[in-house]
């Protein structure tokens, strides 16, 4: 009877053995290709997918060159480019002429081609939401051109050019537009999408010695539903995320309040909150902002910047702020008819009644909603010299 129980015993810690074998489904990391970002573009009636592939042995940081190259002087990426009929086919195409396992995890920036844009991206989503391994975190990005000229340039600061978009994305806005916020834009009501605009420039002047190619973001892409229909410039753009109470401590140059020159603000710990009202069908929504303003450069002869021409200054940027937020405003009203700052959304969650007699119609009467901007700047530093520099005291403008 001993025996036999002993033997149980034995029996079962074979067993349980077999469920501490943890490595039946390993895969080698010499056996994986990481795709650090992609570039989507369309070409006539095919999808071109360009991969952005990480070489660890490149990787190192001494001695590196142009691309983030690691001690010889290469790059520590290499661009693996495939055309086909479906987005999908660019991948398995893409997958012959690679000895490693395309892994697409790690993948943090997708940049979209203008073309594309243009023509609809919602099959492109539907690949990327659906398959498992895609990071719904990543940060899409339209490109001025071609999206694959984007992800291919020099850009030495970063080791990866797509690494790069990335960073510029969150130095241009708090919370940046993921696929997740991009695609629950895309079916929301009340609301249109947009992302940030990417372009190939030079980092110098192009007969300059060592001239290399950057990337830079300079405006918002315009979506209706899930269509590009316009790209707005960097300076609309930055008032129109101010005023999502998004932007990522911008500096507000304001014409001195007497006197010539300019004086530069940065705005920090912004927020904004939309206060939506329906009046005899008319709809009107006031943009309230909260800020902290420190003064950063004075190139001006206004002042020594004491309480009484504060005051004035304060005057001055609550006029420029409240100018530039209605201006980008109507510009993607009258433009575009796109709702990005989400007024529909606003009435929606403040008004539900009202939002349900015109959700219908919110087309029509989005372009003639009635802006109101009232901000609200304190000023709490102006540097450590009151006085502007290099101006004698008989130029100065004093109120």
């Amino acid at each position: 009877m001993f025996l036999i129980r002993k033997i149980r015993a034995v029996l079962m810690l074979l067993l349980c053995t077999l469920f501490i074998a943890g490595c039946w489904d390993r895969k080698e990391i010499n056996d994986i290709a990481f795709v650090i970002g992609i570039a989507i573009d369309k070409e006539g009636e095919n999808y071109r997918s360009s991969l952005q592939i990480a070489l660890p042995g490149q990787s190192g940081s001494s001695g590196s060159t142009g691309g983030g190259g690691g001690t010889s002087g290469d790059k520590s990426w290499f661009m693996l480019s495939n055309t086909a009929k479906t987005l999908r086919g660019t991948t398995l195409e893409g997958q012959k002429a690679l000895s490693r396992k395309i892994y697409y995890a790690h993948r943090r920036t997708m940049l979209i081609g203008e073309d594309l844009a243009r023509d609809g991206v919602a099959s492109m989503l539907d690949l990327f939401t659906r398959y498992p391994l895609n990071r719904f975190s990543a940060l899409p990005v339209v490109t001025k051109g071609e999206a694959y000229a984007v992800m291919d340039t020099d850009a030495p600061i970063e080791k990866f050019p797509s690494e790069m978009v990335r960073e510029l994305c969150f130095l241009n806005m708090r919370n940046p537009r993921s696929l997740k916020t991009f695609i629950d834009a895309i079916l929301s009501d009340g609301v249109d999408p947009f992302l940030p605009v990417a372009s190939k420039v030079d980092n110098v002047p192009k007969n300059w010695k060592d001239a290399k190619t950057n990337i830079k973001l300079d405006g918002l892409a315009i979506f209706k539903k899930d269509k590009l229909v316009g790209m707005i410039d960097k300076a609309p753009a930055d008032a129109l995320i101010l005023a999502m109470g998004e932007a990522n401590a911008p500096e507000v140059m304001v014409k001195a309040p007497r006197g010539e020159g300019n004086i530069f603000i940065k705005l920090n710990e912004n927020n904004s909150s939309l206060h939506p009202s329906v009046k005899n069908d008319k709809v009107t929504v006031t943009v309230q902002l909260y800020a902290k303003g420190v003064v950063v450069d004075n190139e001006s002869n206004y002042g020594d910047l004491r309480e009484k021409e504060i005051l004035k200054l304060n005057d001055a940027i609550h006029k420029k702020i409240k100018e530039d937020i209605v201006e980008g405003v109507r510009l993607i009203q009258r433009k575009y008819n796109a709702d990005i700052l989400g007024i529909g959304r606003s009435i929606h969650q403040h008004l539900p009644k009202e939002w349900d007699k015109m959700k219908d119609r919110w087309d029509d009467i989005y372009p003639d909603v009635e802006v109101n901007v009232i901000p609200h700047v304190i000023i709490e530093n102006v540097g450590v010299v009151n006085k502007p520099i290099g101006v004698v005291e008989e130029d100065i403008v004093h109120d």
